[in-house]
């Protein structure tokens, strides 16, 4: 009986291995989040599903000489619109729901790693706060010191959500890329104009940050030590790093005002100044104020982008509003 039970034993184990493998290797070959695109099976990546490794292991393919960083306001940002002035090979970093702390990870193996030469660093307020909604991404800081290891690449394909990626890629009608070294299309974001009532998408864009500066938005220094580490390491590898605010509809500035929360929003200006020059375009002024300007309350249309990278490279062939963006001196 002894030796029966444990040819069973035995058995149980290879036989629940190679359940195990078997479902590894078809994630794998279906490849959901569009990582290793081994093989063709003609369904559409949805790179959402795992934006963090997604962006990591891109990055290290495309190799670039300059990079977009921030959170989604940067993500919309086209980088054919940068490459005109730094001519050379431009990747978005931006991350949407990022943190400062998954930016400073990203630049720092970025710089350490790659021939980077221009850093843009694109910041808005709420991700200095220091209490923060969770985001729920695939952030991994081991990726950055073990890379897309064997033991990653099994993590990554274990977790990503099978069942939701088959039903999106069964339903999907898109015909175009909807990101593009690293950044979101235009295409994408004519799906999000299009699927997306305009009304209801600026109520639940106003909505959701009056709940986010409500319940999450206070001072702190954690947001700026991040900010201080960023510049220091542009500093220490010789890149050159333009850093701006990225602009807001003017109706974000009254629901900090109408939440008593202006004290902090001028405050973390006046903090930034003193750790590095800054273009700022978070105000009132002709671009912010103008409503079809913008997707929403919190990101301005990408075929304004190029509005931002004209005043960043002080460039006078581009006509851009006068009162859009005001050069914030280092104190």
């Amino acid at each position: 009986m002894k030796k029966k039970y444990k040819i069973y034993l035995l058995l149980s184990i290879i036989f629940t291995l190679i359940l195990f493998a078997l479902g590894i290797g078809v994630r794998y070959i279906i490849d959901p989040a569009g990582l290793n695109n081994k093989f063709n099976l003609g369904l559409y990546k949805d790179i959402a599903l795992a934006y963090r490794t997604q962006k990591f292991v891109e990055l290290n393919q495309i190799k670039p000489d300059t990079l977009m960083v921030g959170g989604s306001r940067v993500h919309y940002l086209n980088p054919e619109d940068l490459k005109k002035y730094t001519n050379d090979k431009v990747y978005n970093l931006g991350l949407s729901y990022s943190t400062l702390e998954e930016q400073y990870y990203f630049l720092k193996y970025s710089l350490e790693n790659l021939q980077i030469k221009n850093v843009i660093l694109g910041i808005n307020l709420y991700t200095f706060s220091e209490v923060l909604e969770d985001n729920s991404s695939d952030f991994d800081k081991d990726i950055f010191t073990n890379k897309f290891n064997f033991y990653q690449q099994i993590k990554h394909y274990l977790e990503v959500p099978l069942y939701k990626y088959l039903k999106y890629a069964y339903n999907n009608t898109n015909t175009e890329p909807v990101y593009k070294d690293g950044a979101i299309t235009a295409y994408h974001q004519q799906i999000v104009l299009t699927n997306n009532p305009e009304e209801k998408r600026w109520s639940n864009s106003v909505n959701g940050y009056r709940k986010k500066y409500r319940d999450y938005l206070e001072w702190g220094e954690s947001g700026l030590d991040y900010l201080k580490k960023m510049v220091e390491l542009c500093e220490e590898h010789n890149v050159n790093l333009k850093v701006f605010t990225t602009a807001i509809h003017t109706s974000q500035l009254e629901l900090l005002e109408e939440l008593n929360k202006m004290d902090i929003y001028y405050k973390w200006k006046e903090e930034v100044a003193k750790i590095t020059p800054y273009w700022d375009f978070m105000y009132s002024n002709s671009i912010t104020t103008n409503k079809d300007n913008f997707i929403d309350s919190s990101h301005i249309k990408q075929e304004f982008g190029y509005l931002y990278f004209a005043r960043l490279f002080d460039d006078s062939s581009v006509n851009v509003p006068k009162d859009f963006g005001i050069y914030v001196e280092k104190k």
